[in-house]
C-alpha cells in the first residue's frame, strides 16, 4: 500500500501549491495541487514532456518523488520538499515507498531547520546599504612595498629603506656622490651649483687658455650654434610644431648678424634651425671675418635676405640677436639704430646671443625674454631677460690654470638656467 502522510492539519496547506513530480518510469510532471489523497495526487495545469493538459491524477504508485516549487500562501514555510517514504524490507524501490498519512509524520525534510534569509551566506553579513569606502582601503594597499618583497625574495633587489622613492631616484644602491668645491658665486643653476661671472677681459683670457690647449675656436662656435638652436627649437613649440605630420606652415625665425663673435655664432645657429624644416630669414647687418663658406650656403637655401630689414614676414615666432657685442655696441654704427627701431615695433620674442653691454650706450637695446652667456657668463648679463649658460666645450682644468673657482654646472644638459645669487 502506498499512502501520503502529512502532519495534522497541513494537507489541505499545500493545495494550490505548484509541485513537481518525479515518476518511477524517470519522466516529470509539473502543475499545481487540486486534490491530496491517500493513494493519489491530483494536479492541474500540467506540463510533461512539453505538453499541456488541464488535469491529472497520479497514483502513489507511480510517484517516486515530489518537490515544491512554490507554496499557496506563508502558512507553510518550512516545508519545501515531499519525500516519499519506503517501506522496510521491500525489495522493489518503486512499491516499496510509503508517503505518510495526513494525520500521520511530517516528511524528513520537514524537520529541518527553517530556512532564513542570513542563511544564504556563510557568514553574517553587516549592514548591506552602508557604502564601501574604496578610497580608505586602496590607501591601506601598499603597492610598493609588496613588490618590493617579492623582488627581494627573487634576489634581484637590495634591501632598502621603506620610504617612497622619487621618480628621478636611482634605484640600485650606490655610494653618495662626491663633494665638489665649495665657493660663492654671482649665479646658482637649478641644483644651486654656484657659477662665477667674469669679467670681459678675465673671458678672453679664459678662451685664449682653452684655445692654446688644443680646443678650435670653430668647434667652440659650431657647438653653441647646436645647443642654441635646440633651445629654439623648444622655446616655440619642440615637437608639438616641429613634426612630420604637422602641415601648417614652419615657425618662422629671424637671424639678425653682426660682424662680432655673436654673430658668427648666430650664422651656425641659422643653418642647424633650416637643417631642421624651420622658415629661417637671416638679415646680415655686418659680415663676420672668416665666415664667407656659411654665408654662401644661406644664401644658396635662399635665407639670407638681402633687402636687410625689409621685406620680412609679418608674423615671426621668435628673433635671434646676434649684434649685441662688445665691439659693435662700441663702435655704434648706424644700422643699430635700425636694428632698435625694427625689434622694438615687433611682438616676436627675442633671444640675445651673447650680450656684451658697455657701461654707456646711445640707446638701450629692447630687453630681451632669453639671454644665452657662452661657455662662462659675464658679471654684467642677466640683468634683463632670463639667462642660460651654454655649454661650448671649455676644458676644467683651464678654469683653474686662471685661478677661476669652477664646478661643471652642466650634468646631464648641454644648456641651463642661471640664477642671479642673491644671498
Amino acid at each position: 500500500l502506498y499512502t501520503i502522510k502529512f502532519e495534522q492539519g497541513m494537507t489541505t496547506d499545500y493545495v494550490g501549491s505548484l509541485v513537481t513530480v518525479k515518476l518511477v518510469n524517470g519522466s516529470t510532471v509539473q502543475g499545481r495541487v487540486t486534490k491530496i489523497t491517500a493513494t493519489s495526487l491530483s494536479l492541474a495545469d500540467i506540463s510533461h514532456n512539453n505538453s499541456k493538459q488541464e488535469n491529472a491524477d497520479l497514483q502513489v504508485q507511480d510517484i517516486a518523488d515530489v518537490d515544491i516549487v512554490s507554496l499557496p500562501s506563508e502558512n507553510v514555510r518550512e516545508q519545501k520538499t515531499i519525500t516519499i517514504m519506503r517501506r522496510q524490507g521491500s525489495p522493489n524501490p518503486g512499491k516499496s515507498q510509503v508517503h505518510p498519512n495526513p494525520s500521520d509524520v511530517m516528511s524528513e525534510t520537514a524537520k529541518r531547520k527553517p530556512f532564513k534569509k542570513e542563511d544564504a551566506f556563510s557568514e553574517p553579513t553587516t549592514n548591506m546599504t552602508t557604502d564601501f569606502d574604496f578610497e580608505s582601503s586602496n590607501k591601506l594597499f601598499q603597492k610598493e612595498a609588496i613588490f618590493d618583497e617579492w623582488r627581494q625574495q627573487d634576489g634581484c633587489l637590495p634591501k632598502r629603506n621603506p620610504d617612497k622613492m622619487k621618480a628621478s631616484e636611482m634605484v640600485i644602491e650606490s655610494s653618495a656622490p662626491l663633494a665638489g668645491p665649495e665657493f660663492e658665486g654671482h649665479f646658482l643653476t637649478d641644483d644651486q651649483i654656484p657659477v662665477v661671472g667674469l669679467t670681459l677681459s678675465k673671458r678672453i683670457a679664459l678662451f685664449k687658455r682653452v684655445i692654446g690647449s688644443g680646443l678650435s675656436y670653430s668647434h667652440a662656435v659650431s657647438v653653441a650654434g647646436v645647443s642654441i638652436a635646440q633651445m629654439v627649437i623648444q622655446v616655440i613649440g619642440g615637437s608639438c610644431r616641429i613634426n612630420a605630420q604637422n602641415h601648417n606652415k614652419p615657425p618662422v625665425v629671424v637671424v639678425l648678424v653682426s660682424s662680432g663673435e655673436s654673430g658668427k655664432v648666430a650664422l651656425t645657429t641659422a643653418l642647424h634651425l633650416l637643417q631642421h624644416g624651420l622658415h629661417v630669414r637671416v638679415v646680415i647687418m655686418a659680415p663676420p671675418n672668416g665666415c664667407d663658406g656659411l654665408i654662401n650656403m644661406l644664401t644658396k637655401a635662399q635665407c639670407v635676405n638681402v633687402k636687410g630689414l625689409h621685406g620680412l614676414p609679418n608674423v615671426i615666432d621668435i628673433i635671434i640677436d646676434g649684434t649685441q657685442d662688445r665691439n659693435t655696441l662700441h663702435s655704434w654704427p648706424e644700422w643699430v639704430n635700425s636694428v632698435l627701431d625694427w625689434t622694438s615695433q615687433s611682438t616676436a620674442p627675442i633671444l640675445v646671443i651673447d650680450p656684451q653691454h658697455p657701461n654707456q650706450l646711445p640707446k638701450s637695446p629692447v630687453p630681451p625674454k632669453w639671454a644665452c652667456a657662452l661657455g662662462a657668463p659675464l658679471v654684467s648679463q642677466g640683468k634683463a631677460g632670463r639667462l642660460f649658460l651654454v655649454d661650448i666645450g671649455l676644458c676644467p682644468s683651464a678654469f683653474r690654470e686662471e685661478n677661476i673657482p669652477y664646478r661643471s654646472p652642466f650634468f646631464d644638459k648641454f644648456i641651463i638656467p642661471l640664477h642671479r645669487n642673491t644671498a
